[in-house]
């Protein structure tokens, strides 16, 4: 007895350290490359919620169409703690996903001994199905993804293991405690996402074979299996109410989501399931080992519903798995509304069924078979073709996180740019300027990165929201209207675009880049404005359009507030410049972190054979490099200097970014213009006129530097 005592002793300390060696391993894994990737769309709009007032994510708890409140509730209270950089709006998920990976180990443990005798338990070795099963989520390519994403789906799945490890535990022993832990993690699931109710809908399902296995001959026989699929079908019908009825179809078709029938979803589940990919954009033999995992899974999961000690063993993973994905894909029917992640509540179950052949394995273990038994039920040639098959899934999906493009962690971007186009913007932007969104839910990115990136308040910005999932009959005559009495009175805007996502609520025409509000930036000559810039980033793109004068007021044209007339060369004539506030003390005075913005104007006096660059330096002591400065052709190059005429002066409107750790101080602001062929001083044009240092450097003046505000 105490032989048997400190066996179990031993083997107890054997799981923990393996828990704790999977968990420490998974936690590495996920917080690899976690600021790689700017905050997207979803995240953004996580953020945002979770900035609302507690009562409001409280009352949110007991809503029916807040998909996941628990989620915004526990990402507040971290944000209190931890701040709101991208590593701490992800990290609830990276915790959550790590935790997951010794979770599985511990469910695949709990299902392994379903079906065996009390009197018969099972023995205190390695679970190598539920080791199998922490290994592939642990390296998973899916489930990573959502580790480093401030969304819900990484706790989903935590919570979904759980699910399944307590639904386990009933199933086998029954006990009143067991149904207690059941009940609370089931409970805590659907606050964690609703779609969680398909777990509780797999839960009846096996309490009702369990019903029909008890009572061969009763009338609970029937009874039983008819509550459960009266269950099922109203589940399946609030979920279509819920998600838009057919007018859900109509949406996913404009590309809210992917509009994917049940055979094409379960195609795109399996895909993504195995490498986080859509079928293409990876070799496909990379998925071979994947399909054949899953089929010998199957096929060992049937042959063992066929044997009376395996039987319970084998419904269990069988309703888990099919039960909620069967619902799911019914309501698609008529929805169409996909996407895999809604699926993740069975990412457990999958894994289970990719590592039921090694739970056969485990069967013999616990029967204490001896080894020649072991060899008869189960040869080495089978353990090493699986073994081969596990060890070809783990490749393929390394391979998936660091293939180029795609991958995670290839280096590559990824996820959508909004980080880059946001720094863009900050750099370049004026007080004045109308900045426009497309579409309008890209706001919580603009505050949450504007607000990073810049030490000055940024504009408010436009949103023309009637542009809202291709619902609405908003065409190029409304826009028009809107469009004016947006920017009316504005010099220069400057849109920020994702075009994946404005083409759900603006479609472009066949062979169009762009639907109408992409299109007016992406063409400005024929809109009579000035191009001043495009900065194309991964999936957000940013355009600037500079108006000759006030749009469509009729108002004259700007002119400098600080007249100069110094001479560039022979036929280039500087006119002078406009200096813009960013403090309420007016123009002259910045915070470090903030922006310099000024418009510098221009004309010529003949045409110019060269298109010239300038320069704008700011210093103490000027003989040294510049503190801070811009560089580069007017309105980046789109109106270049060959092109301008008599009589039609050009305005340049520019920031000179200020490092956040300037120190305060007077700073002198200088302009020069080279030919970009020749970047040394002898390229530089000469001077005449206007206050100067040597004669290729114009001095405009002067500013102060205040110290960034905490």
């Amino acid at each position: 007895m105490m032989q048997a005592a400190a066996k179990n002793q031993g083997a107890f300390w054997k799981h923990a350290l393996l828990v704790v060696a999977l968990f420490g391993a998974a936690l590495l894994v996920r917080l690899y490359r976690l600021e790689a990737q700017s905050l997207w769309l979803d995240e953004g709009s996580s953020w945002e919620l979770s900035r609302q007032a507690w009562s409001v994510l409280l009352a949110d708890l007991l809503r029916p169409n807040a998909a996941y409140p628990l989620y915004h509730v526990l990402l507040k209270g971290w944000m209190g703690f931890a701040g709101e950089s991208e590593a701490a709006l992800r990290m609830p998920s990276v915790v959550a996903g790590a935790l997951a990976v010794p979770l599985v180990y511990l469910m695949s443990l709990e299902v392994e001994r379903l079906g065996l005798a009390e009197s018969r338990p099972r023995a205190p070795g390695i679970c190598w199905a539920g080791l199998a099963a922490a290994l592939m989520l642990l390296a998973s390519p899916f489930a990573i993804w959502y580790s480093q994403e401030a969304k819900v789906y990484s706790l989903l799945l935590f919570n979904a293991t759980l699910v399944l490890w307590a639904l386990a535990r009933v199933v086998r022993t029954g006990a009143m405690r067991d149904w207690a832990m059941l009940v609370v993690v089931g409970v805590l699931a659907l606050f964690v996402h609703r779609l969680s109710i398909l777990l509780v809908a797999a839960g009846v399902w096996l309490m009702a074979l369990q019903v029909v296995g008890h009572r061969p001959r009763s009338w609970l026989t029937v009874l039983a299996p008819a509550l459960a699929a009266l269950f099922s079908g109203l589940l399946v019908i609030a979920m279509i109410s819920g998600l838009g009825g057919d007018q859900a179809a109509g949406r996913s078709a404009a590309g809210a989501a992917i509009p994917a029938d049940p055979w094409l979803a379960l195609e795109l589940t399996v895909v993504r399931f195995s490498l986080d990919r859509w079928p293409g954009d990876s070799p496909s033999w990379w998925l071979l080992p994947w399909l054949l995992l899953a089929g010998s899974g199957l096929v060992a999961a049937l042959v063992d519903l066929r044997r009376s000690v395996t039987r319970l063993r084998a419904a269990f993973v069988l309703v888990v798995l099919f039960v909620p994905l069967g619902l799911f894909l019914l309501q698609l029917v008529v929805t169409r509304l996909y996407e895999a992640r809604y699926l993740m509540m069975i990412y457990p179950a999958w894994l289970l069924l990719l590592t039921y052949p090694l739970l056969m394995l485990g069967e013999t273990q616990a029967r204490g078979q001896p080894s020649h038994l072991v060899r008869r039920s189960l040869s080495y040639g089978l353990v090493s073709a699986y073994a081969l098959l596990l060890a070809g899934a783990l490749f393929t999906g390394g391979r998936a996180l660091v293939q180029p493009v795609f991958g995670l962690f290839s280096g590559d971007p990824v996820k959508e740019q909004y980080r880059e186009a946001f720094a863009e913007l900050a750099t370049r932007v004026h007080p004045d300027d109308a900045v426009v969104l497309h579409p309008n839910y890209v706001r919580p990115l603009y505050d949450y990165y504007m607000a990073r990136f810049s030490r000055d308040p940024a504009p408010e910005p436009l949103t023309f929201a009637n542009f809202w999932q291709g619902e609405t009959s908003f065409g190029q005559r409304e826009w028009d209207l809107e469009r004016r009495a947006g920017l009316a009175g504005f010099t220069r805007s400057l849109l920020v675009i994702a075009p994946e996502h404005a083409r759900t609520v603006d479609p472009p025409l066949p062979g169009d880049e762009y639907g109408l509000v992409g299109n007016y930036w992406r063409f400005s000559r024929e809109q009579r404005a000035w191009p001043c810039g495009i900065w194309r980033f991964n999936g957000a793109h940013l355009l600037c359009q500079q108006a000759p004068e006030p749009y469509y007021t009729g108002a004259a044209a700007p002119t400098p507030e600080r007249p100069v007339g110094a001479v560039f060369g022979d036929d280039l004539i500087f006119q002078g410049y406009t200096l813009k506030a960013t403090m309420p003390v007016g123009p002259g005075v910045y915070r470090a972190g903030g922006n310099v913005p000024l418009s510098l104007f221009w004309e010529v006096t003949a045409p110019l054979e060269a298109d010239y660059s300038l320069f704008l330096h700011l210093c103490q002591a000027c003989d040294q490099p510049p503190v801070a400065g811009e560089d580069g052709p007017p309105l980046e190059g789109y109106l270049p200097t060959s092109t301008w005429l008599p009589g039609k002066p050009a305005r340049d409107d520019r920031t000179i970014h200020l490092p956040a750790d300037l120190a305060p101080g007077t700073y002198t602001m200088l302009l020069g213009l080279y030919d970009p062929n020749d970047p040394t001083p002898a390229g530089r044009l000469r001077i005449r006129g206007g206050d100067t240092l040597g004669d290729d450097r114009l001095v405009l003046g002067s500013i102060e530097v205040v110290a960034t505000e905490p």
